[in-house]
């Protein structure tokens, strides 16, 4: 795969590889404070084993749990100066630990509650008190009957079924 980086020459693109490496070796999303990615607050992460570094540089980058704590609030991208995009990475781990069936638990309730309810929240009977208050229209649950027949159609309720099984 070739990522298309704009600071380096016009026709210059870099390899994924090369990207990772970049991406390895800065580190600046991790250590600019006020600007740093959430999670390099935790105390397993510092200016020298940055969160990054934790999961581009594990030995199995797709099996390292600490790439559920990114949130994707896309600071990575706003502050990178090679604009490599360290969230890219993440979401590409995800999905090979997806794959592997190594999606984290919290992550696992959470797809299931999106699939359930067709929302990432409960909607409770006081959110409909407001939601009327303010003048908004009620929510209705037809999402979630929809991505119940895309998520059967295109094989993925069937992975979380099996995934669910294989974690106990």
């Amino acid at each position: 795969m070739i990522l298309r980086v704009d600071y380096l020459e016009p026709d210059v693109s870099l390899t994924l590889r090369e990207a990772a490496e970049i991406c390895l070796m800065c580190g600046v999303c991790c250590v600019v404070r006020g600007h740093a990615c959430h999670v390099q607050y935790d105390d397993r992460f510092g200016p020298r084993q940055t969160y990054v570094y934790d999961c581009l540089g594990a030995e199995d980058p797709a099996g390292n749990p600490n790439i559920w704590l990114c949130v994707s609030c896309h600071k990575c991208e706003e502050i990178c100066p090679y604009e490599v995009s360290p969230l890219r990475f993440i979401e590409a781990l995800r999905a090979q630990a997806f794959q592997r069936g190594l999606i984290h638990p919290v992550m696992l309730g959470e797809v299931e509650q999106v699939l359930s309810t067709g929302y990432a929240f409960p909607l409770t009977p006081s959110a409909a008190r407001r939601r009327e208050e303010l003048g908004l229209e009620p929510i209705r649950a037809e999402a979630a009957d929809e991505l119940g027949r895309i998520a059967e159609a295109t094989g993925f309720a069937r992975k979380l079924r099996k995934i669910k099984e294989a974690q106990g």
